[in-house]
């Protein structure tokens, strides 16, 4: 991410706790219900899985606070333990996290802004969640391993949050004051979420939004609404020392040049299903960042262990020549993915030479 040539290719797969428990545990249910009941395994399955795999880089995101779960092995539904209410359901089917019935706090109005609950850096650092964060963190050092975390989405996913997906949408057309109140304050909060990340040893901050892609809004909105505070995040985290990625998944290509300007060390993930081709990445804005990712991720999941590994291989050569590009997949690895298909990814990077002469 510093945009020097290591000794090799690094990789850094992308791999959620999700695809942790099928790799390691007989039962995927129990496991899943495991991780929401016990936050806290979900590091150690972080942690584990880096060391079954030998990845160079993992990421570490700050715990929720542990629900019940309730599973008749159709649905499985999570309660509050202190008031037995019900919270939501679990997707099951990718990703393993919990959909709530109803959003913790909606924005209806100017004046709900201000009830948006914020806390500082220091305040943060006394709860329990960033005490796990730190210790984690340390566990994975030790191990050799890079770690990057989260701050949470500033941008137009934190405005879905606030007001529902397709509110949000229509917000920044219609509504464009109010959707910016709530970006501002969102990033206030992500600001002071990444300070204390950095201060429990993180080695890289990881921003983004999946719904500021060019999948979901123009390229005019992006640069209106989000440029601005990605760039203010980035000026702002930097004087803490830490490394910034920014995810941008889908369709990025309109967006590659305003990602390499807001001051981010990296791009990433170079997602092929949004039609991003690695060395077209490289060739207009490899010299101002490093880049990441490019493994389409149905390759990942359906392709053979060759696929995955000739894919890898030519993203190692289309990218990886000089240095200032890092392994991964095109987005995170699908739950489902075969063991073998990310050794395989792994493998090409190993097996990669800088000054190959068939990189392009």
């Amino acid at each position: 991410m510093s945009r020097r040539r290591p000794d090799r290719v690094p990789a850094m797969p992308q791999i959620c706790h999700p695809h942790a428990v099928r790799i390691l545990s007989s039962d995927y249910r129990q496991g899943i219900a495991e991780t929401i009941e016990r936050p806290r395994r979900q590091y150690e399955l972080i942690l584990e899985i880096a060391r079954h795999y030998g990845v160079d880089g993992l990421r570490l995101f700050a715990l929720s606070d542990p629900l019940r779960v309730r599973d008749d092995g159709r649905e499985m539904v999570v309660f509050d333990p202190r008031t037995a209410r019900r919270v939501g359901r679990v997707d099951l089917l990718g990703g393993g996290h919990v959909i709530r019935d109803k959003p913790e706090m909606t924005v209806a109005a100017p004046e709900d802004v201000d009830r948006i609950p914020r806390a500082r850096c220091e305040k943060l650092l006394e709860q329990e969640a960033f005490a796990h964060l730190r210790a984690a963190t340390a566990e994975a050092h030790a191990l050799g391993v890079f770690v990057a975390s989260a701050p949470g989405g500033f941008t137009v996913n934190a405005l879905a949050e606030y007001r529902g997906r397709q509110q949000a949408l229509m917000d920044l057309p219609l509504d464009p004051d109010l959707a910016n109140r709530i970006m501002d304050a969102a990033l206030e909060i992500a600001i002071e979420r990444a300070k204390a990340l950095v201060r429990c040893g993180v080695d890289a901050l990881y921003i983004g939004d999946p719904s500021a892609s060019s999948s979901v809004i123009s390229p005019r909105h992006f640069e209106a609404f989000c440029l601005p505070r990605f760039r203010l995040f980035c000026t702002e985290l930097h004087k803490s020392g830490a490394l910034i990625y920014i995810h941008i998944c889908g369709d990025s290509r309109p967006l590659l040049e305003m990602m390499a300007e807001t001051g981010a060390d990296c791009v990433e993930p170079l997602d092929p299903l949004g039609g991003v081709d690695v060395a077209d990445a490289k060739r207009r804005i490899g010299g101002r960042v490093a880049l990441m990712g490019g493994v389409n991720t149905l390759t990942l999941l359906d392709g053979s262990p060759e696929q995955v590994y000739e894919e890898a291989t030519a993203c190692c050569r289309a990218a990886g020549s000089e240095g200032g590009y890092i392994l991964a997949a095109g987005d995170m690895v699908p739950d489902p993915t075969p063991e073998q298909n990310v050794r395989a990814l792994l493998r090409a990077a190993g097996d990669y030479r800088y000054g190959d002469p068939r990189a392009g």
